[in-house]
This record gives C-alpha cells, structure tokens and sequence, in this order.
C-alpha cells in the first residue's frame, strides 16, 4: 500500500517535474534531487537520477520549497510560478528561504519552523527543523559556506562566516565566525575538540 502511495504522488509530481527542468535552475535543481536521495557528504553524490527517483524527491514538501525559492531568483514567468505553483503543489508548512544566491544540493529533510535569511549559502548545504539563520541588532545576516551541516533547533545570527564543511550541533546559538572543518555546539557556541563524529556532531574523541 505503501508504494502505491508513493508511486502515484511520484505521478502526481511529473508537471512539476517537467517545470523544473525547464526553468534556469534545473542545475541546481539537479543537485537538490541528488542530495536530497543521498544526503551523507562522506559518500559520494550520484551523477544521475532516475526519473522515477526524481519525481519521488518531486513529492517531498522541503524540496518544494527549495524549488520555489529558485523559481523566484529566476525572475519574469518563473516568479511568478513561484506564487502559482504552491497553490497546486504544497510546499513545507513554515519553511522560509531568503537568499540571493544559493549553490546545488541544498536540502532540508524536516523543514518545519524553519527560517533562513542568508547573504549566500554555499553548495550541498542541508539544514534542520526549526532553524533559524538571519539577523541580528549588527545589521547584517550569515554567509554560509560549502558542505554545511547546521543542526535541529540551532540559531546563526548576524554578519558572520561559516566556514566550509563547518558542523553546527543542535540547539546551538551561532553569533560568531566558524571556521572551516569545525564542530560548534552549546550557547553560546563553541568549538568541540576531537568531534569523533563530524557528521553528527556528538562525542569526542578520548585523550591519549
């Protein structure tokens, strides 16, 4: 029952679909689909989807949302898309994306209550629910940069960098700089030594 169901919202995806590869933004679209079947930065991306798999990623709400945020920076028709579309296909409840530049491979698998008002965010960059990402009394919001992770809950305020392949840890409060590669978690953020899993940014490694 369960892969019927998905199988005819797949179907129900192809217009969509076909609208995205259309637009100017198919290749980052691309890669949002690819990241969003594989979302793991220490295995690598696939080089191609099957549409079958693409109008499965089509169905999930999060990327939707991810979609139209493209549609609107595409301009002219395609915003006006943007403003259509979630009317036909619903986008996730409470996930707002604002952001002039945005690299391929963005992904958000639980999208809910989540805010993101960014300078730029870099490529395959995924983030939680209930993040928020935006400004602060400084006047200025975060640029993120390449292979973020940043957790559930977490908060990255003002005008500041995350570095590349930087991992910010749930319910963290970011206000200053990460440098690339780190692991920050706790309020306010900090960088954990010897993360012994960057990838879920919990535990350290024993002394030696």
């Amino acid at each position: 029952m369960g892969a019927t169901l998905a199988r005819v919202r797949g179907l129900l995806s192809l217009p969509l679909y076909a609208l995205a590869r259309a637009s100017p933004a198919w290749p980052a679209v691309d890669r949002d689909v690819r990241r969003y079947l594989q979302p793991r930065m220490d295995l690598p991306l696939a080089e191609r989807v099957q549409p079958a798999d693409a109008l499965r990623a089509m169905a999930h709400r999060p990327l939707r949302s991810i979609l139209y945020a493209r549609l609107r920076l595409a301009g002219g028709p395609w915003r006006l898309l943007a403003a259509v579309l979630p009317v036909l296909y619903r986008p996730a409840v409470a996930l707002e994306i604002s952001c002039a530049q945005i690299g391929g491979g963005m992904c958000s698998y639980h999208g809910f209550a989540t805010i993101i008002v960014a300078e730029r965010i870099g490529e395959d960059c995924l983030f939680a629910q209930q993040v928020t990402v935006g400004y602060d009394d400084r006047g200025g919001c975060p640029t993120i940069g390449e292979r973020v992770r940043i957790g559930a809950g977490a908060i990255v305020l003002g005008p500041i960098e995350i570095g590349d392949d930087a991992v910010i840890g749930a319910g963290a409060v970011v206000v200053k700089d990460v440098p690339a590669g780190a692991v920050v978690g706790g309020v306010p953020a900090r960088v954990i030594e010897n993360a012994a899993n960057r990838y879920g940014a919990t535990g350290t490694q024993p002394a030696r």
